[in-house]
């Protein structure tokens, strides 16, 4: 989940992110340390019970993993 802050001179700036899991908060902008995480968006279409809406979140190192350890089919992984 993000959320952003009105700042007078800029538009909305990103102050902090929490995974939207297991709610622990995994960006901020006064954090010293700062870790990677995964964001979803999804644009529903005409063949599904969603049509026209669009879902995102966000999710921690740690339940990205938990999550793909459910998968029948895991992700395919290549490196840069």
């Amino acid at each position: 989940m993000e959320k952003f802050e009105k700042k007078i001179i800029e538009n909305n700036v990103l102050s902090e992110v929490y995974c939207n899991r297991c709610g622990k908060l995994i960006y901020s902008d006064s954090l010293k340390q700062k870790v990677d995480y995964i964001k979803v968006i999804k644009e529903w279409g005409y063949f599904s019970n969603k049509d026209m809406e669009t879902h995102s979140f966000e999710l921690c190192e740690e339940c990205y993993d938990s999550l793909i350890k459910t998968f029948k089919f895991q992700p395919t992984i290549s490196k840069k």
